[in-house]
């Protein structure tokens, strides 16, 4: 299916720009239960590493058609739509022309495509923080823990700048989020020393500033998705 083959270049190369004028809008976005709008083109570029994971990078990448290929790879066409994976991608024709319109994240990825060695399928305790770059307004990041895991992510604040983080997508406190000065290893308060689901309040001094987004609960689901979402006032 030609359109697949140019999505894969696209995803290969990260061409967001690409990407996105490959879709409907508005598109909705599943991750792990977690709906998420996207309305316009300038948002899908400005959450792509959201919506376009490793995990998902992955399925993509790796889908042909479904003959003998394992559901999560499959590339399955019908007379009404196609889809990639366990319908982690729906491609549909939209006035004469195809077009990307729903996406379910996975949670994780089976395996690399043949040959695929890149540092974006390593462990996550392998992994550098991720560093959050925005100004004054709202992002999100999605991630999947299993027990004893944790995502960490780096933002840059200035004194009295309010800030929002809160953790959605979970039970309880399952998961939760810790917040501390990157420097000093100084928790913001006693609140975001013992972890979190949503705190509210003002920067205390300019600098940057550690989230770090922790499985508690060892129980359970094999790996818990949740979906953070961050904004500076």
């Amino acid at each position: 299916m030609q359109f697949v083959r140019e999505l894969q270049r696209n995803i290969a190369r990260d061409d967001r720009q690409a990407i996105a004028a490959r879709v409907r809008y508005p598109l909705t976005v599943f991750v792990g239960g977690v709906r998420i709008p996207i309305p316009s083109v300038a948002a899908l570029v400005e959450q792509y590493e959201v919506v376009f994971t490793p995990a998902l990078k992955a399925v993509i990448a790796d889908a042909r058609p479904s003959a003998g290929r394992p559901a999560g790879a499959a590339l399955t066409v019908t007379a009404d739509f196609a889809s990639i994976g366990a319908d982690a991608v729906r491609i549909e024709r939209i006035d004469d022309a195809l077009k990307v319109t729903r996406i379910t994240v996975p949670l994780a990825a089976a395996s690399a495509p043949d040959g695929a060695t890149g540092s974006s399928l390593a462990p996550r305790h392998d992994r550098p923080p991720q560093r959050l770059l925005f100004g004054v307004g709202q992002l999100q990041r999605a991630g999947a823990l299993a027990a004893g895991e944790r995502d960490a992510y780096l933002i840059t604040a200035t004194k009295n700048q309010l800030l929002e983080m809160r953790i959605t997508g979970v039970a309880g406190r399952s998961v939760v989020a810790r917040m501390m000065n990157a420097r000093t290893g100084k928790p913001i308060d006693e609140r975001a020393q013992n972890g979190v689901r949503t705190w509210v309040g003002r920067i205390p001094e300019d600098g940057e500033y550690r989230i770090d987004v922790v499985r508690r609960e060892a129980a359970g689901e094999p790996r818990l998705s949740y979906l953070m979402t961050v904004s500076k006032r």
